[in-house]
């Protein structure tokens, strides 16, 4: 992405986000005093669903919402609306819940309640993937105790849980006014415009400090700092890597990097459409990741925002298990030899050609969005030219385009910026990766190998009795994606970046932005 092309775009975005910004972020303040923080958010991905109340949830958590059990910046798991549980063999959680705590319309929090939300996340599906579903079982033991019983055997769902999706819902919210027991209470929404919430008085815990806290969807990254440098917000997600260290320099603001949570990867599609099955040849698969310097890529790219890892999985949440996953280290003679054995021979525009056939990979950018990934697809574009692979790049508009593309098999390699959104170790190998029942659309079917994976999977991830197994297994399925299989490429293990007015105290970035608590934060004068 050179910025010469990008300048005059870029320049026009930014001026009409201030314009934007600026007067509505004023304005908040006047209504609510001095304890009312601006936050300059990413795009809008709330969706409407009626038959579960998402607004304020995911990807932008306000805070109005609670889970069972919360995650801790270091993924530990620690009580919220539960104070305690146990595991009850075969397969069921008994969770003691919280005395004393109201939603933010007066009604009370008990075993109904997460009763309710169970069956919403049943009925919507969204609850599949941990075993809520319409063959669960939930069921009230007393008022303030409650057994859920997921479908499959899921030793998991605990860390689950923590997810702001898995929220606990008021019975009878609506999606349009979605009720909590979260210390601060749903104001207003805008779609694409702006989410508002306000301080809950009666909050069960300690009382937030801010009066109100007003997010602003800025889905221009550059945006996002431009608002943050004029005041027009006090607060900034994901800042440009770019811009970082110019909006650390600037009077007045610093930066708040939380440690790696992100990653940037690339992954294999190793059952593509026609056109699009070169990812089948495991020695092409090895011999890209080995065509690539990350340190490079950390270093330009990233600007120094990430670091190398050999995991798409934090190395923190595998512990001592991380050691599993070898990884790979940057050797363009060794991936050029590999390719030679494979029949793959350089043509005389020094792109390898075998059977009459080019070595043309195309690069399916999108996830979250495109401009995530900034010059990173050219960066891998210009190394892998050099052991003789053409990539072409496909920067997909917006993320629904991105899921077309990838359902339809019509790349080689899809590029992603995800997240460890939840404290489960096997969270992305098991929701990404996982093959068996998928069907031609999703990810697992595209990327996931089967077999011993899936195994692990079962086995070690979903049944495995302590949170050592289940670190153990998630090192065992990255080892098999990475090392044996070699159809994930991890690229970068990432800092989520906030740009921060130093007038804002007592913020801790979380390394799942989606997990961000804004309870001890608040603004000096």
């Amino acid at each position: 992405m050179a910025a010469s092309r990008r300048f005059r775009p870029v320049v026009l975005i930014l001026l009409a986000a201030t314009v934007a910004v600026a007067p509505s972020a004023s304005g908040a303040r006047a209504a609510a005093g001095a304890q009312t923080l601006v936050v300059a958010s990413t795009a809008d991905g709330y969706y409407e669903n009626p038959k579960l109340p998402s607004i304020g949830k995911y990807p932008t958590n306000a805070n109005i919402f609670e889970t069972l059990v919360r995650m801790t910046p270091n993924y530990a798991v620690v009580p919220d609306l539960a104070t305690r549980w146990q595991f009850i063999p075969p397969n069921t959680w008994r969770f003691h819940l919280r005395r004393g705590v109201r939603f933010q319309n007066g009604a009370r929090f008990d075993a109904n309640a997460v009763k309710y939300t169970m069956g919403l996340l049943a009925a919507s599906g969204s609850g599949a993937y941990i075993g809520i579903d319409k063959k669960a079982a939930i069921r009230s033991i007393d008022p303030y105790t409650v057994d859920i019983t997921p479908s499959f055997p899921n030793r998991r769902l605990l860390e689950q849980l923590v997810h702001p999706e898995n929220s606990i819902v008021a019975p009878g919210s609506t999606p349009n006014h979605p009720v909590g027991t979260g210390p601060f209470k749903f104001v207003s929404y805008r779609r694409n415009r702006e989410i508002v919430v306000q301080r809950w008085d009666r909050y069960w815990g300690p009382k937030p400090r801010l009066q109100r806290i007003t997010f602003k969807f800025v889905p221009d990254a550059n945006a996002r700092a431009l608002a943050l440098e004029s005041g027009a917000v006090e607060a900034a997600f994901d800042i440009p890597r770019e811009s970082a260290a110019t909006v650390a320099s600037h009077r007045g603001l610093r930066i708040a990097r939380s440690p790696v949570g992100a990653y940037e990867a690339l992954y294999f599609d190793i059952r593509g459409a026609s056109g699009f099955d070169l990812g089948q040849d495991a020695a092409i698969r090895q011999a890209v990741e080995l065509g690539i310097d990350r340190s490079v890529i950390v270093k330009d790219v990233w600007r120094g925002n990430a670091s190398v890892i050999q995991t798409m999985i934090p190395p923190s949440i595998l512990g001592p298990y991380a050691g599993l996953v070898h990884g790979f280290a940057y050797n363009p003679g060794q991936a050029g030899r590999i390719l030679d054995e494979d029949g793959w021979k350089l043509g005389g525009d020094g792109i390898r050609v075998k059977n009459g056939r080019r070595l043309s990979l195309t690069l399916v950018v999108g996830f979250p969005n495109a401009d995530i990934h900034g010059a990173m697809p050219e960066a891998v574009q210009a190394m892998l030219r050099q052991v003789g692979i053409d990539l072409k790049i496909v920067k997909a508009p917006d993320e629904n385009t991105y899921s077309s593309t990838l359902s339809a098999g019509q790349g080689d390699l899809f590029a992603e910026v995800g997240n460890q959104n939840d404290a489960n170790p096997c969270f992305l190998p098991d929701l990404l990766f996982y093959f068996k029942g998928t069907s031609h659309g999703d990810y697992g079917y595209r990327f996931g190998p089967g077999g011993a994976f899936d195994q692990v999977i079962e086995s070690k991830c979903r049944t495995g009795v302590s949170e050592a197994a289940a670190k153990q297994g998630a090192a065992q399925a990255m080892r098999i994606l990475v090392d044996e299989q070699r159809i994930v490429v991890p690229v970068a293990g990432v800092f989520r970046i906030y740009g921060l007015s130093t007038k804002v105290k007592g913020f801790q970035p979380n390394p799942s932005q989606t997990n961000q608590s804004w309870l001890t934060v608040w603004l000096a004068k």
